[in-house]
């Protein structure tokens, strides 16, 4: 996008009187300001455990975060909601296929499309069945629901970590838009927008989109393609159609596509021989390193669709019958210049790597049903069944030239997965104020995978093949498939109208997987199942004054056959493991207040032990010496970090309005969000290569908005201190061995301005 297209659309929109997105806050605000009250906290409501509950009664240990506090924190994509859920991680790999998120520091980071992630991304009742399609930018959002812990016995099997659910808005019964506008230095700009409101009586409407532009923050050197990478062209829409003939009856139809690019790259970190620093040059190798030299190509290209109905349907005064009928489709092209060299030409110690290119196409058919109770007497109940299923084609090429020549290669592969499942779920009351709970939900699913690898089909004539297993001709396929029964136990009790207490128990449950890349083989084998034993104690209170609420949780899970994947010493290519056993333990505490009308706080923190329990042969790390533990070719794990798990992270929001008195048509607002974590290592190994050091980031922002929050305006500031953290490091043996790592846009200071309209 030109310089001037940007100034443009900047000034149109800020004709309007866009952004800051808090909007919905201000009317709240402007409402206490008047009428003298609403000094309460509001009530949220969820639907954790797929009924409609109040966040203070489910008995489940889930953050909530409003689209309101997501647009006052900048929080535009579901991986930036971690900004707001301590235990909640986002792990950033060279594109979307490979980033992951974790939480309590149990997640699922592989390139195999044959292996469901352990956290499951569910946009309006709609599951998606790999990451990559997870991370989508939020808009037009009513909520988004972090539940912490194995989800397995209402989500299924790919919740075996827990999920993020996002909610996005109804049709309103009047017609309401919001539009908003967000420019940063270095040109970046997020145009956002959505309209909502009845077309008759029985029918509403709702249509959102989004915009974002940014050519990118890190520096290409070498003269050759984009000066700058690290940015994102990206647009979508989301249409909502809500039909109401009778009051028994509500059928959804929701649409959204989005299409984009983005040109992710990592930096060098520290290089270990004289002729590849000589190479890079004159890129230096730091932690603080924003410098690449590039010259291929390393453009990322994501379209994604989907089209669903849920249809709800009252049956009698007792049962509710939901229905979600779903299809996706999900297309992705990954591209990297591997060696960060501009070179065209191979010297001695350093070979070239300009083409590692990959393409995902993804289609997945969902169906669920539920048949939800009201109360029937001292119980209710849910029944439901849920069938899935999943179709991926992958395709890869490679080319590395060497001084001894070029080599090439190719691979195609295909996987495809069916999951049936009947679940069960109620509550009964014991007493008046004492309720059991719990579920059960069997499943049976199956895997088929596919490869074919012909080392005579090189990229470009005469190139040799490619080495290793890379370079072996393969052409085969295969399939298994389990059954297994999950469940989850508990008993709630009632304090009143302080809240409640719970203990719970469940077991958790993610299927087989296989490990579908480059240098697969027909001998491997899938990895067995990853399975859980969950034990949870929980809290939820509020004052009687409603002006605090605090929720705790004290939790303790076991994994068997934890799904990771990890690199065979002196080669390039990951293969796919069952870690042995792994545990998470920990005590999480998250606290809202709000001491005034004119004061919110919102704080939360994390304090847990993720770690491998038992894994005596695992892989060793790069340079790993026989002093070092690395015996044979792979070392005692055991009490080893899990990767990207902070030891203790914890979140903080405080937003201030400064009134200017009721003859003035605006107020001002000053807040500020904190994110801190302890040191965490990114990889399994336990490289000690491959720490991120403990870090605080702290935002802030200052602003105007109108008394009735029809417009507002403000300036913010990301990482005001300019802290330095990578969301990623990785060590590899190429070119006699580097340390690259996934730099970040918040990981150095910047500043931009927000303006917003609503009516």
């Amino acid at each position: 996008m030109t310089y001037r297209f940007k100034c443009l659309a900047l000034c149109n929109i800020s004709a309007l009187a866009l952004v800051l997105p808090h909007a919905a806050v201000a009317q709240t605000e402007m409402a206490a300001a008047q009428g003298g009250e609403d000094t309460e906290i509001s009530e949220i409501v969820v639907t954790a455990a797929l009924r409609e509950q109040t966040l203070q009664e489910v008995p489940v240990a889930v953050s909530v975060v409003t689209g309101e506090q997501l647009n006052a924190i900048g929080a535009s994509s579901v991986e930036s909601v971690a900004n707001a859920a301590p235990s909640l991680t986002f792990t950033k790999g060279s594109n979307q296929s490979n980033s992951s998120l974790s939480i309590r520091g149990i997640g699922t980071t592989v390139f195999s499309a044959a292996t469901e992630p352990a956290v499951s991304v569910i946009v309006d009742d709609v599951p998606m069945a790999r990451s990559g399609q997870g991370f989508q930018d939020l808009i037009d959002v009513q909520r988004v629901e972090v539940l912490r812990g194995p989800q397995s016995t209402l989500f299924g099997k790919n919740a075996s970590a827990g999920l993020v659910s996002v909610t996005t808005k109804a049709p309103s019964r009047t017609l309401t838009g919001d539009f908003d506008a967000m420019y940063a230095e270095g040109g970046e700009l997020q145009l956002r927008g959505s309209l909502s409101g009845p077309v008759n009586d029985v029918l509403g409407f709702s249509l959102s989109g989004f915009f974002k532009d940014y050519d990118g923050f890190v520096d290409n050197v070498s003269g050759v393609g984009d000066s700058k990478l690290s940015g994102y062209h990206v647009w979508g829409t989301r249409a909502k159609l809500q039909f109401e003939p009778t009051n028994d009856l509500e059928i959804m139809l929701i649409g959204d596509y989005s299409k984009g690019s983005d040109t992710t790259v990592p930096t060098l970190r520290e290089l270990g021989t004289a002729a590849y620093t000589n190479a890079v040059a004159p890129v230096i190798p730091s932690a603080e390193n924003r410098q690449v030299n590039m010259n291929a190509d390393n453009t990322n290209n994501s379209e994604q669709w989907g089209i669903s109905a849920r249809i709800k349907a009252r049956l009698g005064d007792d049962f509710e019958l939901v229905s979600i009928s779903a299809i996706r489709k999900w297309d992705f092209i990954g591209r990297g210049d591997t060696d960060f060299t501009s070179l065209t030409t191979p010297v001695p110690g350093v070979n070239l790597w300009d083409v590692n290119s990959g393409t995902t196409s993804l289609q997945q058919l969902t169906q669920e049903v539920r048949l939800v109770s009201d109360d029937l007497g001292g119980f209710d109940l849910l029944l439901g069944a849920f069938a899935s299923k999943v179709d991926i084609d992958t395709t890869f090429q490679r080319r590395q030239v060497f001084v001894a020549g070029p080599r090439s290669g190719q691979f195609s592969g295909n996987t495809s997965s069916s999951n049936v499942a009947a679940f069960i779920s109620t509550n009964i009351d014991l007493t008046a104020n004492t309720q059991l709970f719990g579920g059960l939900r069997l499943l049976h699913e199956t895997l088929d995978w596919g490869a074919v690898r012909n080392p005579a089909d090189v990229l470009v004539p005469g190139d040799s093949a490619l080495g290793g297993a890379t370079g072996t001709a393969a052409n085969f396929s295969n399939s298994t498939d389990d059954t297994a029964l999950v469940g989850k136990i508990g008993v709630r009790q009632s304090l009143a109208e302080l809240g409640n207490v719970y203990a719970s128990y469940a077991r958790g449950y993610k299927g087989k997987g296989f490990n579908l890349i480059f240098a697969t083989q027909p001998t491997d084998q899938p990895v067995n199942p990853e399975q859980s034993d969950a034990f949870e104690i929980g809290a939820k209170i509020q004052t009687l004054d409603r002006k605090l609420s605090l929720n705790a949780a004290v939790f303790y899970t076991k994994y068997r056959g934890y799904q990771s994947q990890a690199r065979l010493p002196g080669d390039i290519s990951f293969y796919l493991l069952n870690a042995g056993t792994v545990s998470t333990r920990g005590i999480e505490v998250e606290a809202t207040l709000k001491p005034t009308r004119l004061l919110d706080i919102s704080l939360g923190g994390t304090w847990s032990d993720a770690k491998v329990d038992e894994f005596p042969i695992g892989p060793c790390y790069v340079g790993q010496t026989a002093a070092q533990g690395c015996v044979g070719g792979s070392q005692d794990l055991s009490g080893g970090a899990l990767p990207n798990a902070p030891d203790f992270r914890g979140t903080f929001y405080v937003r201030q309005t400064v009134p200017f008195g009721d003859s003035a048509p605006v107020d001002g607002f000053i807040q500020s969000n904190v994110v801190y974590q302890t040191k965490v290592q990114y990889s399994l190994d336990q490289d000690p290569k491959t720490i991120q050091d403990g870090y605080a980031v702290v935002n802030a922002a200052m602003g105007l908005e109108a008394k009735d929050g029809a417009y507002s305006v403000s300036v913010f500031v990301k990482n005001l201190f300019d802290k330095n953290f990578t969301g990623n490091l990785f060590n590899s043996t190429f070119n006699g061995g580097r340390l690259y790592q996934q730099v970040l846009r918040d990981g150095e200071r910047y500043w931009g301005v927000r303006a917003a309209v609503h009516f």
